[in-house]
């Protein structure tokens, strides 16, 4: 059963229902002046007790409490843990210190962790970090709490929030397997959004894995640098103008896809640690090499147990060479797993790592963790 709820947390409560909240209200609580009082004040820990007098299903809650009271009623839901995920803004920090209090004197829920997580970037003034950094913090953060609570435990409530923050909360959901709730303010109840019977194409990954890491690190490529891409990146990219050429960077599509292999695939299951025995030492040709090239194979060799051995490669297309990186590429009828090295001279080398299971799966995950670990 789900114990987990995650919520994207709005600041209706504070915009919509408290500062509007007068002797005209329709359906005002007993202590709505205390409330507004408190409000007017900025007296935060006061306002959250102010507001536990009142009904859970009562409007002025706001939409994260009500969604939150209707939902611990369900039977999918024993809820243990509530995370709140607030935007990078004044009002933001400020509704979820509210919430935060808020839930911590409802004894009546017995949770055990109550968690407030700001998400960097996730504001309304500029447009652009909103697009481009904030959507992709949001999916960092929930994919963080996932892989830490368990994704067959986590429910993700999507009600509050900028709309494209409650997309974003669907679309990792469908994603991940994960059911995503949402109830509009003139909903009588909750709706759900199921997981979807769809599948990633995660060699996709694997082939551009080294790209991919470099923009997840904040990196931008222009079209220039590029060259020929593989086209089915672009749903993964956000296009801008800099002097007048096109430049990229990941979107949060694109962290949502390397989030969700991450959260698939912590590990694989036919990629274990080798014996001694089951290991050979690097091989290389009898090439001149870049500096540094023998020692940096094997360092990854001796690193990686999973690795079974590796051996330097041709020459062929040296120029093309860009740093430390590995991807998987096709090889005649098969894929292998393909490491790059560069030196400060910009001399560079090729070296195939062979593992211990050369499934698809292995190399795909293979390619992110070395890149991770050792891209340059």
């Amino acid at each position: 059963m789900r114990n987990t709820l995650i919520c994207t947390v709005g600041t209706s409560l504070f915009e919509s229902n408290l500062r509007r909240l007068s002797e005209d209200t329709p359906e005002r609580p007993e202590n709505w002046q205390e409330i507004k009082t408190r409000f007017d004040k900025g007296n935060w820990n006061e306002l959250a007790r102010e507001l536990l007098k009142v009904d859970p299903n009562h409007r002025i809650c706001g939409a994260e409490i009500n969604t939150i009271e209707e939902a611990r009623k369900k039977k999918w839901l024993e809820l243990k843990n509530l995370v709140l995920l607030v935007s990078d803004t004044e009002a933001g920090r400020n509704t979820g210190h509210v919430l935060k209090e808020y839930f911590k004197g409802r004894e009546d829920l017995k949770l055990q962790q109550i968690e407030l997580r700001e998400v960097e970037q996730l504001q309304d003034t500029e447009p652009k970090n909103f697009k481009i950094h904030g959507l992709r913090n949001l999916v960092r953060v929930i994919g963080d709490f996932v892989q830490r609570f368990g994704k067959e435990y986590v429910a993700i409530d999507a009600t509050g929030g900028y709309k494209a923050q409650i997309a974003v909360a669907v679309l990792i959901g469908q994603a991940l397997d994960i059911p995503v709730y949402y109830k509009h303010e003139k909903f009588s109840e909750i709706i759900d959004f199921p997981p979807l019977p769809i599948s990633l194409d995660y060699d996709l990954l694997g082939r551009n894995s080294d790209i991919l890491t470099d923009f997840e690190r904040n990196g931008t490529y222009a079209k220039s640098e590029l060259g020929e891409f593989d086209e089915k990146l672009r749903v993964f990219l956000t296009e801008v103008e800099i002097n007048n050429e096109p430049v990229f960077e990941l979107n949060a599509i694109g962290q949502l896809y390397l989030t969700s292999f991450r959260l698939r695939y912590p590990k694989v299951a036919n990629l274990k640690a080798l014996s001694d025995s089951e290991r050979k030492d690097p091989t290389f040709r009898d090439d001149h090499y870049p500096i540094g090239f023998k020692e940096f194979v094997e360092k990854v060799w001796r690193e990686n147990r999973w690795i079974k051995t590796c051996w330097s490669m041709s020459y062929h297309g040296q120029r093309s060479i860009k740093g430390i990186g590995f991807v998987v590429k096709k090889d005649g009828n098969k894929n292998i797993l393909v490491g790059t090295y560069q030196d400060k001279d910009d001399f560079g080398a090729r070296f195939q790592v062979v593992l211990a299971d050369e499934s698809n799966e292995s190399l795909n995950w293979a390619a992110d963790q070395l890149n991770q670990k050792y891209r340059e």
